[in-house]
């Protein structure tokens, strides 16, 4: 049973690194660095949604 506790805490880093790691790094949060406020950040996702693409 050791073998088995050690297999699941290596799956348990591997999710971890895969989950907020990976994601830090090429996921970066662009809204907060073009935006300086929720109403303008909340502006532009809503202009950004209803516009037309025709």
């Amino acid at each position: 049973m050791k073998i088995g506790k050690k297999l699941w805490l290596l799956i348990a880093i591997k999710l971890f690194i895969l989950f907020v790691i990976i994601k830090w790094i090429f996921f970066p949060n662009l809204l907060k660095t073009k935006f300086d406020t929720d109403a303008q950040r909340s502006r532009y996702i809503l202009e950004q949604l209803t516009e037309s693409k025709e």
